[in-house]
């Protein structure tokens, strides 16, 4: 696993955008229009640029898989409330801000309040599917939260998803199904 320099983002960007294409709760959070492509892609920029900020954007060794998990909390810079408003701007759209924000307050609600690691994304080249990427980047965050003795966080609207973190010792500690389109597993894993 290697960390992502902002020379590399635009490999994490590729990957995460083309993995996250059905993603139920990401689609959710974009506005649905003829541009859903590049406000999906929007997305993604700016959570990279999140990870970045916080020195968690990873790639397998092999480039084939990407991850963004960082430690919370965070701080929030200039530059993070500036990224938010291209978020809001390129992929949420204005009149959905008050959706997004419920939705996100129900998730900080139920969130640990105590340090943690926020395993935000994973993605794998569609192409290069199989290979050993995500392994590479699941031993690398399981290292990370056991070198830092902190939990890691998932949450994931995809349950074969589920199933796989479940087998790396993922548990759930709360399910939402915030709307008919899908449910949220909100998953811990100890270190």
């Amino acid at each position: 696993m290697q960390k992502v320099t902002t020379a590399q983002a635009s490999k994490a960007i590729q990957i995460l955008t083309e993995s996250f294409q059905t993603n139920p709760s990401a689609l959710w959070v974009i506005k649905q229009d003829e541009k859903v492509q590049e406000r999906l892609r929007a997305l993604i920029e700016y959570a990279v640029k999140t990870g970045l900020e916080n020195d968690g954007v990873f790639l397998s060794d092999d480039e084939s898989a990407a991850a963004i998990c960082f430690k919370e909390p965070t701080r929030t810079s200039l530059s993070s409330y500036w990224n938010q408003l291209q978020l809001i701007r390129k992929a949420i759209g204005f009149s959905r801000v008050p959706h997004v924000l419920q939705r996100e307050g129900y998730l900080k609600k139920h969130r640990l309040k105590e340090p943690h690691l926020n395993f935000w994304f994973l993605g794998v080249d569609p192409i290069r599917k199989g290979g050993n990427g995500v392994h590479d980047l699941k031993h690398g965050i399981l290292k990370l939260s056991s070198e830092q003795n902190l939990p890691i966080l998932i949450e994931t609207s995809v349950a074969r998803n589920k199933n796989v973190y479940e087998r790396y010792g993922f548990r759930v500690y709360h399910t939402w199904k915030p709307s008919t389109a899908y449910t949220l597993w909100f998953m811990k894993r100890n270190p």
